[in-house]
């Protein structure tokens, strides 16, 4: 039997993303302690752009110009309320890259977590560009068996019997936007873990964090960081499965980290160890935002922890990226 491939919901998930931004620049805001217009001003230089972190009256900008001309970065202290944010969350650890200027905030981003699903964004794109190189078909059936079973997340242990079959395509989608585990499996039993820790290590992470079947793993907030910037790159490369790949991303089925933006993202949990996010948001300069945290997840106060953060750099980001 051959999975049907549906429909992609990119619209709907934008949909989602701009009437939860509406909602959140007039209601999460009071969710803050830091009271509306908290002003940094950089080393007493009035002329430099002031940051207010969720106030009240911030609004996305209109213009969505990107930052193609030289832009000053953020002085030291223009992260400070950002640290006074995250350090009123517990253990949370984060890291956010601008990827025009490539301004780097990190946040105990060297606290290692257990890495739930987060890496099997990073095994898709180490499969497509098998795929970029020939090595590797798309629309190879691949066979669901007894040893890929797993009652974690996704659609494949419970709507389907041993022996049903996919397109490698629909399962690397699965894998991605459904975080189906079922989808993984049959992926790491077909494409092995000794060369995607090769793959890591050549780009500069660290394969001594990968575990056996991709989504066991160990995870910083650095490495997270690296996953996603090489995924950004790929993206903007403009390779024949780009948009594939970004697609998937775009229609993630279970975002933590929001924006008025779109938002590519792969998120992970596992009860008490792991409840994370790592994102690509194509603000108007996009940048990159990594939440890891290691607490039980699903309560609201989950999602509005991560909504706080998500829009707290989201408005750092226009305020010192976007002209």
């Amino acid at each position: 039997m051959r999975y049907k491939k549906r429909k992609q919901r990119v619209t709907k998930q934008e949909k989602r993303d701009l009437a939860f931004c509406l909602i959140a620049v007039f209601t999460l805001s009071t969710l803050f302690i830091f009271g509306t217009h908290r002003l940094l001003a950089a080393n007493g230089d009035t002329a430099t752009p002031a940051v207010y972190i969720l106030d009240a009256a911030y609004e996305p900008p209109n213009v969505r110009t990107l930052n193609t001309a030289p832009h000053p970065l953020p002085p030291a202290n223009a992260t400070a309320a950002l640290d006074e944010l995250l350090a009123r969350h517990g253990e949370i650890s984060v890291y956010f890259e601008n990827m025009e200027t490539g301004f780097v905030y990190t946040y105990n981003a060297h606290q290692v977590y257990f890495s739930a699903s987060v890496p099997k964004a990073m095994y898709a794109l180490y499969i497509y560009q098998q795929a970029e190189r020939g090595t590797a078909d798309l629309n190879r059936m691949l066979e669901f068996t007894y040893g890929d079973a797993n009652w974690g997340s996704g659609i494949i242990q419970r709507r389907y019997q041993f022996g049903a079959t996919f397109t490698l395509r629909e399962l690397l989608r699965l894998n991605i936007s459904e975080s189906d585990n079922v989808a993984t499996n049959i992926l790491r039993r077909t494409f092995g873990i000794y060369g995607y820790k090769d793959f890591i290590a050549q780009l500069g992470g660290d394969p001594t964090l990968v575990r056996n079947n991709v989504m066991n793993s160990n995870l910083t907030a650095n490495e997270a960081g690296l996953f996603a910037r090489e995924i950004f790159a790929y993206i903007e490369s403009g390779g024949r499965y780009s948009n594939e790949l970004k697609s998937h991303l775009l229609d993630n089925q279970f975002p933590f980290i929001v924006s008025c933006y779109p938002v590519a993202s792969k998120t992970g949990w596992t009860s008490h160890t792991a409840w994370h996010d790592m994102a690509i948001v194509y603000a108007p300069s996009p940048f990159i935002l990594v939440i890891l945290s290691a607490r039980e997840g699903w309560e609201d106060s989950d999602f509005e922890d991560f909504a706080e953060i998500s829009m707290a750099f989201q408005q750092f980001n226009d305020t010192w990226f976007v002209q």
